[in-house]
């Protein structure tokens, strides 16, 4: 390693770093080679499957490093200050990993209603910006969440009520507790809580026989506290696949 250059030194010490925490996370022996503990770490880390395209490669670079058949040429490859700065991202964000409020939509940009609102001005909003889940406060404290489902719900069971223009939120309050939904549920989770486990949430999300909507989340995961933002499937979808 005396002879290698400062890139290829760089690059080698963060697959050193790598493989420690690896080990340390798993519990590996020495035995267990690189690439099985970047497959094992990636069946169960979604930052490890959204980049181990490059963690392989990395790890191949590494050993052509270290590896070198021609003692006469080393470092047989020295790689560029982009896959040095590249690795070591990664290995950041492993290290560091994003927590649920980094893809929240934040809750000064959340459309919410109250009790009073007008269901039909509601529905217009919810069609044109295409909104599913609907947060609805009373008095400042957050009531329920109004949806599709709480309209189906309302209507099975009033069967030929009809809805007059007039109608309020308030007319379906019965439906909008987190609790009373019929076919869909919502969990609360902290501002500290890992993206991880947001997607462990989603990935899981069958309760009961009921689907997961929303996931919001408050200062301690209290449903009480303040709302500080909410994540659905959809912001979700492109780490899960």
């Amino acid at each position: 390693m005396s002879k290698l250059d400062d890139s290829a030194r760089a690059f080698v010490a963060v697959y050193n770093e790598l493989d420690h925490y690896m080990r340390k996370k798993n519990n590996s022996s020495s035995y267990v080679d690189h690439g099985q503990l970047l497959r094992e770490m990636a069946e169960k880390n979604f930052i490890f499957k959204e980049h181990i395209t490059e963690l392989r490669l990395f790890s191949e670079i590494r050993n052509l490093i270290v590896h070198n058949p021609y003692p006469n040429v080393n470092p047989i490859f020295q790689p560029h200050e982009y896959l040095v700065e590249r690795y070591k991202e990664i290995y950041n964000k492993i290290k560091h990993p994003p927590k649920a409020m980094s893809i929240a939509i934040p809750a000064s940009t959340i459309f919410t209603v109250t009790l009073e609102d007008n269901v039909h001005k509601v529905l217009e909003v919810m069609v044109k910006k295409t909104y599913t889940y609907v947060p609805v406060f009373d008095k400042g404290r957050f009531f329920g969440v109004f949806s599709e489902s709480v309209l189906v719900s309302y209507y099975a069971d009033k069967k030929d009520f009809i809805m007059g223009k007039e109608a309020k939120v308030e007319d379906f309050k019965d439906y909008l507790p987190f609790d009373k939904h019929s076919n869909e549920y919502f969990e609360f989770v902290s501002r500290d809580t890992l993206l991880s486990e947001v997607l462990e949430i989603f990935q899981s999300n069958l309760k009961k026989r009921k689907r997961i909507g929303v996931v919001y989340v408050t200062e301690r995961g209290k449903k009480e506290e303040k709302l500080l933002g909410m994540i659905t499937a959809w912001d979700i979808a492109g780490l899960a696949s």
